[in-house]
């Protein structure tokens, strides 16, 4: 299996074992490891087919978008069909660093530097470190974004007035589908679907998103207890 391959295989697996490790098996933490999963997706160069001519603009315009983000601040609502919910905000400075402050009982914090995961409990003070080179994060160092390559198909289309850019493999131990889905004019991102092979589709929505705004480095830094 190839590095590209083994990193798909990681995302879209649904019996990924670091999960434990990450969160320990509770509810939250668990939707909180498919919402980073996610999004790790789109800064992660895929190996997917050649698109077809008639695709092939607008899956450009979608890698350049992705590109083109230097910081991304937003809210998120996130919602599974095995019944899981969560809202929170996503900040996002490319290329490596994001936080996501989920908005709950029980505070939880995932923030990734340019070497570390760091999970964050400040309920009970607690900060945990994972190397980034060790996780399926280490894909947000890339600076390149690209959506086709050699081993998936890639396709695009224009479903309930947003494009969208399909990532799929049908069959095999990393089968799976990822939805990109973009405001179709300027090409924002406005969220996306995940379908594992258990059946289970969870959808990311963005709203009140704000492009370019100065983020203050303090959401990225470790927390000190």
């Amino acid at each position: 299996m190839s590095e590209k391959e083994r990193y798909w295989s990681v995302m879209m697996n649904p019996n990924y074992q670091r999960i434990n490790l990450y969160m320990n098996q509770t509810a939250l933490k668990q939707i909180c490891f498919v919402f980073l999963c996610m999004l790790m997706l789109l800064t992660f160069p895929f190996s997917y087919s050649k698109a077809n001519t008639s695709n092939s603009d607008l899956i450009l315009q979608a890698e350049q978008a992705i590109q083109n983000i230097t910081t991304l601040q937003a809210e998120f609502i996130q919602i599974s069909s095995d019944g899981s919910y969560a809202i929170g905000t996503l900040y996002l400075r490319r290329p490596f660093q994001m936080r996501l402050e989920y908005d709950s009982e029980d505070p939880f914090n995932l923030i990734t530097t340019r070497r570390w995961l760091i999970v964050d409990e400040p309920g009970d003070k607690r900060v945990s470190n994972y190397p980034i080179s060790e996780t399926p994060f280490a894909p947000l160092l890339k600076d390149t974004v690209s959506l086709t390559g050699a081993d998936f198909k890639t396709y695009s289309r224009i479903s309930d007035g947003l494009a969208e850019i399909i990532l799929e493999k049908e069959t095999g131990e990393s089968a799976g589908k990822l939805v990109l889905q973009f405001e179709p004019k300027r090409m924002q991102l406005r969220g996306w679907i995940l379908s594992d092979t258990l059946g289970v589709e969870t959808k990311v929505t963005l709203q009140n998103e704000i492009y370019g705004k100065k983020l203050a480095n303090k959401l990225f830094g470790p927390p000190i207890y």
